[in-house]
């Protein structure tokens, strides 16, 4: 077994718990899920297969839910992976974990897409950095809690190196698996959409914990061209083209989603 920390945030997740939760239970030591009081069976779904369960209930206030569960879980391990119930490992991941010297203090991990059942390998991937030792890393408090589309769990952004401490970071070369059983990624993205678009004209987004991350993301946030930027490098540059009718599809759905947060800024300005 791993002697890694697993934590899988869940709020009515039955439908993907009973996929994603398996091969972390098999593989490693210590798996929390922790729970919004759903109503869906997902608290005993996932306690049958072997998880350990927490509830979390937000009083709308920080710390939410990713730093709540660093500071009040009984963690067996300083590592932690840090997992969506619609994120599925696989062997290859595991077997990179096996061979990793951990030498860094965090590493980045990717997900590919099952889009419209089909497995896109190409194009823009998410890449964020889940795997850390929680004595190194935090997840920041920032100024949104008065932003329309916020909600209990940290949003789109990496945790932050810890003040005082000289943290290292690396990457995991075998992707994990993003598959969304419950089919609401339109709907999620939508109320997104406030949320990120009030956070760009607060500019209230922690620093990310790599230079050259920050420095794209700094320079296209907000900007009118990074729906056409981010689609051109991901369809065209990283060959999301490949992935054929879904690859485009998956491409226009997230310059659809980049285009309209770019256009809400306006508004947001007024009213933030």
């Amino acid at each position: 077994m791993i002697p890694i920390s697993v934590i899988m945030l869940t709020k009515n997740e039955i439908l993907n718990v009973a996929h994603s939760l398996p091969p972390l239970v098999q593989n490693f030591d210590d798996v929390h899920v922790v729970d919004s009081n759903s109503t869906d069976n997902t608290e005993e779904t996932a306690q049958n297969i072997g998880a350990k369960i927490s509830q979390f209930t937000w009083n709308n206030q920080y710390p939410k839910k990713k730093q709540w569960a660093l500071d009040n879980l009984p963690l067996k391990h300083d590592w932690v992976l840090m997992i969506d119930a619609d994120e599925i490992i696989t062997d290859a991941f595991i077997n990179e974990l096996r061979g990793v010297d951990f030498e860094a203090d965090g590493y980045f991990i990717t997900s590919e897409m099952i889009w419209n059942d089909a497995h896109l390998k190409h194009g823009m991937k998410n890449n964020k950095l889940c795997l850390f030792k929680k004595s190194s890393f935090h997840f920041e408090t920032v100024d949104d809690l008065d932003i329309d589309g916020g909600w209990e769990v940290e949003g789109h952004y990496q945790p932050v190196i810890k003040s005082n401490i000289n943290a290292t970071i690396d990457q995991i070369k075998s992707p994990i698996i993003h598959h969304d059983h419950k089919g609401n990624w339109q709907s999620r993205h939508d109320n997104y959409i406030a949320w990120e678009s009030g956070m760009n004209a607060r500019n209230a987004w922690p620093v990310d914990p790599l230079f050259k991350r920050e420095f794209v993301k700094d320079l296209f946030r907000g900007s009118f061209l990074k729906p056409y930027i981010y689609f051109f490098y991901g369809y065209i540059i990283k060959g999301g083209f490949l992935d054929k009718k879904p690859g485009l599809d998956y491409a226009f759905k997230r310059f659809t989603y980049n285009r309209n947060i770019v256009r809400a800024i306006p508004q947001t300005k007024k009213t933030a």
